[in-house]
């Protein structure tokens, strides 16, 4: 991408000291595997990834992140997505040293009963993967700083308000 955004400014005649001072102040996307901080010497990420490809490539990238032992903290998006793509969810986390799932974030939806996050965490299981469904932030948040250790890497995953986790670890 910035091999890509000098190849433009170069061609729209933007000089090398001004390109060179822009990708220096560029500090990533929000919400795309953005660092948030530390707490206790754990890392904390959060990604807006909410689809299974995007949780998968999430997660791949993840693994050459420096880390001991790497935790993931999703919030599914929306009751339709969640019922829509289970089977794909279910295949999305293989990853993941450790994964926390919140409750659904409805958006525009209201809950019809039809699926929740602890079916998923459920499915997810079959699957070896070492995966806990924790139905509030303050019972995640407690849950990680109970067992994180040094080295750990927290991503916060999800389009809804899961970023939230990740600011409670780092009060």
């Amino acid at each position: 991408n910035a091999l890509c955004a000098i190849a433009c400014s170069q061609s729209y005649g933007i000089g090398r000291d001004v390109i060179r001072g822009s990708l220096l102040q560029f500090h990533g996307t929000h919400r795309r595997f953005e660092k948030k901080g530390e707490f206790d010497k754990v890392t904390v990420i959060d990604d807006y990834a909410h689809h299974p490809t995007e949780i998968k490539a999430t997660l791949a990238a993840a693994k050459h992140y420096p880390h001991k032992k790497l935790w993931c903290v999703f919030q599914p998006h929306t009751y339709s997505r969640t019922i829509k793509l289970f089977d794909e969810f279910s295949n999305a986390f293989s990853d993941a040293d450790e994964l926390i799932l919140a409750d659904i974030y409805a958006a525009r939806e209201k809950d019809n009963g039809e699926v929740n996050s602890n079916m998923l965490a459920e499915s997810i299981k079959k699957k070896n993967v070492d995966v806990r469904y924790i139905s509030s932030f303050d019972g995640i948040a407690d849950y990680i700083r109970k067992n994180a250790s040094p080295g750990d890497v927290v991503i916060t995953m999800g389009a809804g308000d899961i970023y939230k986790v990740g600011d409670m670890l780092l009060k």
